[in-house]
């Protein structure tokens, strides 16, 4: 992460007193305990441009006790090559994460921008050595005008002629929609076409408060 120094991936929480971890968070250990059977983990999914990276960023100040992971930030490399083996790898990226801030204390984990179908979820969910006690995937829709537009915004150098090419490789995929009962998350499908950033994040929240009302000590 930036501004952080790598670190080993943590196998558990240590919570503090003679010989553990420093408690300056001030979290209590009976809570702690409750929160790592509370682990929640949310997945954004959408076609570029539908805003999955500014809407992750979103979320996280109105997270209770979580963390958020746009996918994009553990995914720089150069040169970039697109295939199978990056694919993998980050994938495991973004599962080591979401464990490591599980075995923090932070239950409620946000992740988007590396996964579209049904087979690309299976094959993150079998990199978990964790099960989360809730799963939800949350698809952001916007038209194509839109999405347009919104691409023209932000940082990322983009042309008319890279955004067709891209729609046309990463069409909708309705494989998260059909298979939700049989492999045990819950898909909620939002159209962000007319909404700005904070009407569609409450639109998010209000998918699963648990993950974002109150605070992690109440």
């Amino acid at each position: 992460m930036r501004g952080q120094r790598s670190r080993p991936r943590a196998q558990g929480v240590q919570l503090g007193g003679r010989g553990g971890a420093d408690n300056s968070h001030g979290w209590d250990r009976g809570r702690v305990a409750e929160v790592l059977l509370e682990r929640r983990l949310m997945l954004i999914t959408g076609q570029e441009g539908v805003g999955k990276s500014t809407v992750i960023r979103g979320l996280l100040p109105r997270l209770r006790q979580g963390a958020a992971i746009d996918a994009e930030d553990v995914g720089q490399v150069n040169p970039w090559i697109h295939d199978d083996a990056f694919r993998e790898l980050h994938r495991r990226n973004v599962a080591a994460l979401a464990e490591n801030f599980w075995a923090a204390g932070y239950a409620n984990v946000v992740a988007g921008s590396f996964f579209d179908t049904l087979t690309e979820y299976r094959a993150f969910r079998a990199l978990l050595t964790q099960d989360p006690a809730e799963v939800v995937v949350v698809e952001l829709v916007a038209a194509k005008t839109e999405r347009d537009r919104r691409r023209t915004t932000r940082a990322k150098i983009t042309n008319q002629q890279w955004r067709d090419l891209v729609d046309r490789a990463h069409r909708p995929d309705e494989s998260l929609s059909r298979a939700e009962r049989d492999v045990g998350f819950r898909f909620v499908s939002l159209d962000t076409t007319a909404l700005d950033l904070t009407a569609t994040v409450a639109q998010v929240v209000a998918v699963e408060p648990k993950m974002f009302q109150g605070s992690w000590q109440n």
